[in-house]
């Protein structure tokens, strides 16, 4: 029989991440979802059905169902497809099932995930082997963000949304950091904490968490959990003090320090938090018995992940970027990180939030994070949902800034404005988890009519 999988959402980075790893396997994939995207046309040239729109009639030639969490059963496709009988996973249950047999490098963690991951798979793959890998986000030294492989380690994105980290048995688990995110879901940094502890439980028996020390619940967490597993080796990294894999910024790029030797190492993007990434991503390789040397060497030439301090171009002497920094830790990071970069240049901001709650419950983060800004335009929220009547829209979160910040309005809107207001020798930073990044190729098509007017 012909098995055929049917994803509902196939738009999404972790469900198109696993269309490829079946596509991989030589199965029929097919897949619905509300809009077009970009992201679908590699899944199309490889052959997979996709459909624009949700129909309960797109299940019925499917041998399995894949749903997000977020999905529920009554939605016309998945009750079809349970009245019909046709097996249904979500997606972290279907890539449990793709890790199950592997080594698996498990990362987690409320920021750098999925930098982190890409660059443990670019050193994985500069190593010769081939290893599988998913990324959640595609980046320029992958053709596609997943595969399967056929080397025994496979190094996965461990989301903490929906607990889709708790179905994977890693025998490296990273966990980055932790602090307030998804709370919408948790209800509780405390609850958010337990969750991240469970993650670090999956651990196989002997198994080892690499975590970033500089996050003072990470290191908690990690602490707990020797109490309750003392068979799990626990290995430290910091870009801060001292630790099992200690990495500091030289002027010539980076000094990693382990009980072994130093190493120096270089990355093409700046930040303090490139560091604390490739720190992580370096000790989880060695500790998975990849050459420590190699590895260092290998992200000398990491490309990074789209829409992490992402270039749009250049236009009349303002630079354009992209970043997915939606958390106050993140901006505040990806503004530090583009002054190391480029220290003479006015830093203008144009920033989505990512749903009201988050705005809500993170605002006072979101007072201070912008300060080293100099100017901030906060654009209509990117919302998953609608206002229930508490949370605070993106034309309230402007006047709660510290910094210079106005409402921008629409992605079309700010970039307009943005882009009239630009001065030479700017730096123009979109930002924001949602569509933001539609921002860019607007203000730099209107700096380029200006330029052409103004000749």
């Amino acid at each position: 029989m012909t098995i055929n999988v049917h994803f509902v959402g196939i738009g999404g980075i972790h469900m198109s991440a696993l269309a490829h790893i079946l596509l991989d396997d030589g199965l029929v994939v097919s897949g619905c979802d509300r809009s077009d995207a970009p992201i679908l046309d590699s899944l199309r040239s490889r052959g997979a059905r996709v459909l624009i729109g949700h129909n309960e009639h797109h299940v019925t030639m499917a041998t399995q169902v894949v749903r997000t969490a977020a999905v529920p059963e009554s939605h016309p496709e998945i009750a079809r497809a349970l009245e019909l009988g046709i097996p249904v996973q979500t997606r972290a249950e279907l890539l449990s099932d793709i890790a199950a047999p592997r080594n698996v490098i498990a990362v987690g963690g409320t920021h750098g995930k999925t930098t982190t991951t890409a660059m443990i798979a670019h050193a994985m793959r500069a190593s010769g082997r081939d290893t599988g890998f998913v990324i959640g986000g595609e980046a320029p030294d992958f053709c596609v963000h997943a595969r399967r492989g056929t080397d025994p380690w496979l190094v996965l994105e461990a989301d903490e949304y929906g607990r889709a980290f708790h179905h994977y048995t890693p025998a490296v688990a990273v966990l980055t950091n932790c602090e307030a995110d998804h709370l919408d879901y948790y209800g509780s940094q405390d609850a958010l904490e337990a969750a991240f502890l469970d993650y670090v439980e999956t651990l196989k028996t002997g198994g080892t968490l690499v975590v970033g020390s500089d996050s003072p619940a990470a290191a908690q967490i990690a602490q707990r959990l020797s109490v309750r597993r003392p068979d799990v080796r626990v290995v430290t990294c910091s870009a801060d003090g001292d630790a099992d894999y200690s990495i500091r910024e030289r002027a010539d790029g980076f000094l990693l320090t382990t009980s072994s030797g130093q190493h120096m190492g270089a990355l093409l993007q700046p930040g303090r938090y490139q560091l604390q990434n490739a720190a992580a991503a370096l000790a989880a390789l060695e500790q998975s018995g990849f050459d420590l040397g190699e590895s260092v060497e290998a992200l000398r030439a990491f490309r990074g992940v789209n829409r992490r301090f992402q270039l749009h171009g250049e236009a009349g002497g303002v630079i354009v970027l992209d970043d997915y920094a939606h958390h106050p830790t993140e901006v505040s990071a990806a503004i530090d990180a583009a002054k190391q970069r480029w220290p003479d240049r006015r830093i203008v901001v144009l920033f989505q939030p990512h749903t009201y709650t988050r705005t809500s419950y993170l605002l006072d983060g979101f007072r201070t994070c912008f300060d080293a800004a100099d100017l901030v335009y906060t654009v209509d929220t990117y919302a998953a949902r609608d206002m229930s009547g508490d949370e605070m829209n993106s034309e309230q979160l402007a006047t709660e800034i510290s910094a210079s910040a106005a409402y921008g309005g629409s992605i079309d809107q700010s970039a307009r404005v943005a882009a009239k207001q630009a001065l030479p020798n700017d730096l123009i930073i979109t930002m924001g988890a949602g569509d933001i990044d539609a921002a860019g190729p607007i203000i730099l098509r209107e700096l380029r009519r200006s330029i052409g007017g103004a000749a």
